[in-house]
């Protein structure tokens, strides 16, 4: 139903329903695919680990049997693993190191871009990332995330300012919005998003110390 929505019109991307990993790995030598992706490992089983799926012995077991086969055959297989509401890799930390690349694939609930990020990569850096938009045809590439990252309008606002960055080879303009505004509840608030709230508090603090901005009797956003 997903692939009829996005319009996917490709007759050589194959499903298998299948958990036992011998029997992927023995329709895979049929098919010869170009690559694999499994999705995801804590739901196999490998028919020589007596254990329930997800486990630290089945996710062991059927991650370097996949490894195995990736290395003889030639073809990459892409393994999907849950994350838990941190971030981190759910399950046994040792699924990382069997890998060759860690990526992850993170995005908000409140907006349609999503990011890919290289976490641990054997063969190149880890500086590079991907940015995407998320709409009804599925995922897009955006070439230019400058255009996501500064607003468009042209007006000289206070609070804002462009800065460059650098995320591996890629250069970003990224812009930041500060509002501040007279605390009416006492104690001012500190509230920061993409940013480190302590590291803020030490600018607010140098601007009040060398510049004489009475930022302690305002909140600052």
């Amino acid at each position: 139903m997903r692939a009829d929505r996005i319009g996917y019109k490709n007759t050589d991307c194959y499903i298998y329903t299948e958990v036992n990993v011998s029997n992927i790995l023995k329709e895979s030598n049929k098919l010869l695919p170009d690559i694999i992706i499994i999705d995801s490992v804590q739901t196999l089983i490998s028919p020589y680990i007596d254990s329930t799926p997800g486990s630290i012995s089945q996710v062991k077991e059927c991650t370097g049997e996949l490894q195995r086969y990736a290395k003889e055959t030639n073809i990459p297989i892409f393994i999907i693993g849950h994350i838990t509401k941190d971030g981190g890799i759910a399950g046994p930390k040792l699924l990382e190191h069997i890998v060759d690349v860690v990526l992850q694939f993170e995005g908000d609930q409140h907006y349609a871009y999503r990011i890919l990020r290289t976490l641990k990569n054997r063969f190149g850096s880890t500086d590079e990332i991907g940015i995407y938009a998320m709409d009804v045809k599925g995922l897009r590439e955006i070439s230019n995330p400058s255009e996501l990252l500064i607003s468009p309008n042209d007006d000289h606002l206070s609070g804002s300012a462009v800065a460059a960055s650098v995320e591996g080879l890629r250069p970003l303009l990224i812009e930041t919005q500060a509002l501040v505004s007279p605390a009416i509840y006492g104690t001012p608030q500190r509230s920061a998003t993409g940013f480190d709230t302590r590291r803020m508090s030490m600018l607010l603090a140098v601007l009040e110390k060398r510049c004489g901005l009475p930022f302690g009797q305002n909140d600052v956003f």
